[in-house]
């Protein structure tokens, strides 16, 4: 397993990913328009993914895309074109954290690379895996564990573990805080 760390960054607009990948990111997570949790941010249109992509894969950045809320039944048909396009598109990965959009990443568009969002509350070895087990290639823990369980759960797992180095609207338990919902929406 590869040791190395991956310095990621977030890309609400435009200006911030070219910001990102100047200020020598290995890679950018963003959201579209729908379906991530930065709801506030101007995020990307599906029409302007193609332009990021090119200019971070001219670079060797990979880009990231959040499908990290959870998806409602009414929102499923816009939610598998949006799959659909990303599966033309091919970015790196996709960060989840419903388990249903897992699901029909899994069955309908297997060769897609599933990152689990700390949003999914991944706490400790056991759920990162069953994630490694359900195919995400990487969990990304949930924020409030100390250095100490980070490591234990490293030990212990085989699938790639992510960390948020410093922000958070959550302030008790990652993935399960219904507040951020009111303020982003």
């Amino acid at each position: 397993m590869d040791k190395k760390p991956e310095l990621l960054a977030p890309a609400g607009n435009t200006e911030a990913f070219y910001a990102a990948m100047e200020s020598g990111a290995d890679a950018v997570y963003l959201g579209l328009k729908d379906f991530n949790s930065r709801a506030r941010a101007m995020n990307f249109s599906l029409k302007q993914l193609p332009a990021v992509l090119m200019e971070a894969r001219k670079k060797g950045i990979k880009i990231y895309i959040t499908l990290n809320t959870v998806i409602k039944n009414r929102e499923l048909p816009l939610l598998i074109n949006q799959l659909q396009h990303l599966q033309v598109l091919r970015p790196d990965a996709l960060i989840i954290q419903d388990w249903g959009v897992a699901y029909l990443v899994r069955k309908y568009f297997p060769e897609m690379q599933l990152h689990a969002s700390t949003q999914m509350g991944i706490h400790n070895s056991n759920g990162v895996n069953h994630a490694g087990a359900l195919g995400f290639g990487r969990v990304i823990c949930a924020r409030e564990l100390t250095m100490k369980e980070l490591a234990l759960v490293a030990k212990r797992t085989q699938t790639e573990l992510e960390v948020f180095i410093h922000g958070a609207l959550c302030y008790s338990i990652s993935g399960m805080c219904l507040f951020s919902s009111y303020l982003g929406g």
